[in-house]
């Protein structure tokens, strides 16, 4: 499931091809004013439909709607081909790479407790506000603790630079005062509390000083606790032999697409399939804009892009790349037959299948299921 997850969001990256657009999740949106020091907040992503139609242009069996790739696509020999063992070869770059991402996940920040904190600095701190007094909803962290950098406007006034100089343990009252227009709160009885224009009083306390990431050691006590369920290694031994078979197997596979690409013939790329394409990053350009509250040519503007029609003809030039690799690929699966039915779908997403297609469309879903197809029959036949 969770390899065919990761194809998924692929396919979107290729299909949805604007930098800086989301493909599989949501984008943060700028929030109102809200009762705590910060100045916003950020939007939990949607579990609703998606507003791309991630399967337009696409048939339900996962094929380009009205184009047979091998009218345009003459391939070269996919099957049996020599690859250079050392060309595939792992490097112990490679491996280490791939060792350090198993571990990213369990890393943790060092805690700094003995010196003052110092401008840009990332501090963990609590604090519990209240004007005239009273406390007020959402002012306080709960004794959760919240991370902020020393010196940095993102919560109201001068909040953050006040903590400055002050040493993991204190605490002492951070003073600011509410802006116009800020949002009213309430107090523990659920009375009204105006907060704009008000002072309010935040007694802060620094818990740590954030310092630099700290990794666990690979050692077979640790592997076997954290690996030996879901990937089955107990040992340093076993994991570095899983570990440098998948460099070796994503070589081959990167080797073979590299051959594919170089060597298949490929007379024109549809216009109906960029078309496509520039499309799609339009509705994810515009839907992306909406949620951050601006129209699409500031938001294309902030991406970098001089106007619409200059972000239509980048989109257009990497649509065509992409496209010409999507059709080697459907001109592989054309040759062998191959398609999707509905119990792979099962098979790879369980119950899954009907939040998923009704998601990306039941074209899109077939066509990156092909791909993972194609990909397994290309890696056992060579």
């Amino acid at each position: 499931m969770k390899q065919t997850m990761i194809r998924i969001c692929a396919l979107a990256a290729a299909v949805a091809l604007a930098a800086g657009l989301t493909a599989c999740g949501g984008t943060a949106s700028s929030g109102s004013a809200s009762s705590s020091p910060a100045s916003g907040s950020a939007s939990e992503p949607s579990s609703g439909g998606s507003a791309l139609d991630y399967s337009k242009g696409i048939t339900d069996e996962g094929f380009w709607e009205g184009v047979k790739a091998l009218d345009y696509i003459t391939l070269p020999e996919y099957k049996g081909v020599a690859i250079p063992a050392d060309e595939i070869a792992p490097s112990a770059e490679d491996i280490q790479k791939l060792k350090d991402s198993l571990v990213e996940s369990f890393g943790e920040k060092t805690k700094i407790t003995d010196r003052a904190v110092e401008d840009g600095d990332q501090v963990n701190i609590d604090y519990v506000g209240s004007v005239d007094g009273v406390e007020f909803s959402g002012g306080s962290t709960g004794g959760s603790g919240t991370t902020v950098t020393a010196g940095s406007t993102n919560y109201i006034d001068d909040f953050l630079t006040q903590i400055i100089g002050h040493k993991p343990g204190e605490t002492m009252n951070v003073v600011v005062t509410f802006p116009e227009g800020y949002n009213d709160s309430t107090d523990k009885d659920g009375n009204t509390m105006v907060l704009q224009n008000k002072e309010a009083v935040f007694v802060t306390t620094i818990n740590y000083i954030e310092g630099e990431m700290e990794y666990p050691e690979l050692t077979d006590a640790f592997i076997a606790e954290n690996f030996k369920a879901d990937r089955g290694w107990s040992t340093l031994a076993e994991l570095d032999a899983a570990v440098e078979q998948q460099v070796q197997e994503t070589n081959k596979y990167n080797w073979l697409l590299t051959y594919l690409t170089e060597n298949a013939a490929v007379s024109e790329v549809p216009q109906s399939i960029i078309d496509t394409m520039v499309e799609m990053n339009i509705a994810s350009a515009t839907g992306s804009a909406a949620q951050n509250g601006l129209d699409l040519a500031t938001f294309l503007t902030l991406m970098g892009f001089e106007s619409e029609d200059a972000f239509r003809t980048e989109m257009a030039a990497q649509a065509k790349e992409t496209a010409r690799q999507l059709l080697i690929f459907q001109a592989i699966a054309e040759t062998e037959g191959m398609n999707v039915s509905e119990s792979d779908l099962t098979e790879a997403f369980g119950d899954q299948s009907s939040t998923l297609a009704e998601y990306y469309g039941m074209g899109y879903l077939k066509m990156q299921m092909l791909m993972g197809k194609i990909q397994d029959f290309l890696m056992a036949q060579n």
